[in-house]
């Protein structure tokens, strides 16, 4: 069994970073689900609050109807399973030293606050080297530890704007309209930082030596882009807003169904990107004569006659049940699918069949679905072992065993609000 921390316990399966002890000054998502990935690989990941300033997303929805608790945040839970949270101030002499003491415990740190906010609480690299010369340290401001724009201080929201990715997004005519979502805090930034962790992790190990990991959001970001800034830069290519459309493929767009008695707006999308998917697709769609149309033999002549293609396309999908029509398509080989709602995402019985969402029973907000692993390994299992912590819920429990204090001496400090 494991610990709601999963730390491994008699009789559990032993997993890839059991043993790893990581220290958690992240907050809002980038950093948050890249240690979350940590822990639920088997570290032990202590998270340091404060109930002066909580994480906005403690403050933040979703929650269920009415509450106020600061524990009961869908987005806090989801992005923080199995760690363990110490509620402490580290703006106090006290506990600074204490915040110090964590660090030597620790094999990782990470944070992902403002350069200004780690140099107020001071935890900058030379002052957490100096206690623990060993340690792994990520630093993950905006835009990073140097450079011009190191103070520029946002979120997902101002990455995906200044990275360029909002601007891949909309028609040509219009303006852009962006991703819908803090797409660098939930993709590209944790992935990047946990495999950066593991990385030096790997060397510490071999070596026993420490290391900085200056890791930039923004640079972070900028790598997803691809394919527009080497256009650019190879071809002086302008990357034009084509709203569904594509260079590489036509048809490719999203084509209103029949309604269900669930849902009023029902969408297949489609993308046709070889001559054998149009042929394929027309066949599928009882209109073999669509592929030999001269309007349409070839990629160049979809995109040419694009509007005619997708109204004949819009019509013939609108008298379709969209389930029944994607499958007929993907055993024709045509890559197609439905366009789900939150909802059906969690109901799919495809993902429930491979059991990706986790349902661990918290203590306040019950059994709620938290992400699974974004990938299975055969021999050292990646799975969601407990839940999100409540607000310094094991404050006592680390001050203790971590931190070795007495009995009296927690009582001071709580009296003192520099434990909570």
């Amino acid at each position: 069994m494991t610990s709601n921390n999963g730390r491994t316990m008699d009789g559990a399966r032993p997993r890839p970073l059991d043993g790893v002890k990581l220290l958690d000054l992240t907050w809002f998502g980038a950093g948050p689900i890249a240690t979350r990935a940590i822990a639920n690989l088997g570290a032990d990941v202590i998270r340091v609050e404060t109930e002066k300033r909580p994480d906005g997303l403690r403050i933040t929805g979703p929650r269920p109807v009415g509450s106020t608790s600061l524990n009961v945040s869908g987005y806090y839970n989801n992005f923080n399973s199995e760690k363990r949270s110490i509620t402490l101030d580290l703006t106090t002499e006290r506990g600074h030293e204490l915040g110090l003491e964590l660090v030597r415990w620790a094999d990782l740190f990470m944070t992902n606050m403002t350069n200004r906010a780690v140099r107020q609480i001071g935890m900058t690299w030379d002052i957490v080297q100096k206690a623990n010369p060993r340690i792994v340290a990520m630093y993950q401001p905006m835009q990073g530890l140097t450079g011009p724009h190191t103070e520029f201080v946002g979120f997902g929201a101002v990455l995906s704007a200044v990275c360029g990715v909002n601007y891949l997004s909309g028609y040509a005519e219009n303006r852009p309209i962006g991703v819908g979502s803090n797409y660098p805090d939930y993709v590209v930034n944790p992935i990047h930082a946990s495999i950066a962790l593991m990385a030096a992790l790997r060397h510490q190990r071999r070596t026993g030596e420490g290391q900085l990991i200056d890791m930039s959001q923004l640079e972070s970001s900028v790598a997803a882009l691809g394919g527009p800034i080497f256009a650019w830069d190879n071809g002086r290519i302008e990357y034009q807003r084509r709203g569904n459309r594509s260079a590489y493929a036509a048809p490719h767009g999203a084509y209103r169904v029949q309604d269900t008695p669930e849902r009023s707006d029902r969408w297949l999308v489609l993308a046709c990107l070889e001559e054998a998917q149009w042929s394929a697709f027309a066949s599928a769609a009882g209109h073999p004569e669509w592929a030999g149309d001269e309007r349409f033999r070839s990629l160049e002549a979809r995109q040419a006659n694009e509007d005619a293609l997708d109204a004949l396309i819009a019509e013939w999908a609108a008298m379709q049940d969209g389930a029944a029509a994607m499958e007929r398509l993907q055993a024709a080989g045509v890559p197609a699918g439905l366009v789900q709602r939150a909802s059906e995402v969690l109901a799919d019985p495809h993902m429930a069949e491979r059991g990706y969402f986790a349902y661990p029973e918290h203590a306040e907000a019950g059994r709620r679905a938290y992400d699974g692993p974004g990938f299975r390994l055969s021999k050292t299992p990646h799975e969601v072992r407990g839940p999100a912590p409540l607000l310094g819920e094991h404050t006592l429990e680390i001050a203790t065993e971590v931190l070795h204090l007495t009995p009296d001496e927690i009582g001071t400090l709580v009296a003192e609000q520099v434990l909570y």
